[in-house]
């Protein structure tokens, strides 16, 4: 039977307005899966109702790490709208265990 375990692996405090950052996660088993979403939030200095939250998930390759493990590689992208856009954001991974 199949274990899931969703957990926060990473977090960024401030992402400017229109700037694209990326993260390597390794460890996986070629029998792993596991699925990403974010959080954003506000971390600008203006107020909440000035500024369009919004980011953009993106998976980038996947692939086999020098331990042996399997790499995945996501991407996130500070789309929000306002003036200094600065956000927070956190990937959260749903990981199913064969």
């Amino acid at each position: 039977m199949a274990t899931p375990r969703v957990l926060e692996v990473f977090s960024w405090q401030q992402i400017q307005g229109n700037e694209t950052v990326g993260l390597f996660i390794t460890g996986y088993s070629d029998s792993d899966h596991a699925d990403f979403s974010i959080k954003p939030q506000l971390h600008s200095n203006v107020p909440p109702g000035a500024v369009t939250v919004k980011a953009q998930l993106t998976d980038g390759e996947t692939q086999r790490h020098t331990d042996g493990s399997i790499g995945r590689t996501i991407f996130v992208h500070n789309t929000s709208v306002g003036p200094q856009p600065f956000i927070g954001v956190r990937v959260i991974e749903l990981r199913v265990f064969p």
